[in-house]
């Protein structure tokens, strides 16, 4: 069930940032536009900050369930790899030699603290 929970954490943490992004790129979608930062509002990026919001109430329930020195860092290592993900094949940005490198070691950095010495 713990499991459960992190895995919808995480999509939910991604499905918010990736649905920001769109709604922030989407010109041809009725929104408004906060003058000081530039900022697109649409209906995208609201469904964003929803599953956004969501993600930091499951988030409390998580850190509440395991050990934060442990939980924490395991799932920003996965929400940065997923992330990474989605940005390669949902907004074609670069993947660059360092960003493999990077993920790379997060991916080692959460197997070494799953690790049972």
């Amino acid at each position: 069930m713990q499991f459960l929970l992190c895995a919808v954490y995480v999509v939910f943490t991604i499905s918010g940032v990736t649905f920001m992004k769109l709604g922030s790129m989407a010109e041809n979608l009725k929104g408004f536009i906060v003058p000081i930062v530039n900022l697109r509002i649409t209906g995208l990026s609201l469904v964003g900050y929803m599953c956004y919001g969501i993600s930091f109430l499951l988030y409390t329930v998580i850190i509440s369930k395991f050990e934060l020195g442990y939980i924490s860092p395991i799932l920003s290592g996965v929400v940065q790899i997923v992330t990474l993900i989605v940005a390669f094949f949902v907004f074609k940005e670069q993947f660059s030699l360092n960003a493999g490198i990077g993920a790379a070691m997060i991916i080692a950095g959460v197997i070494i603290m799953n690790w049972k010495f």
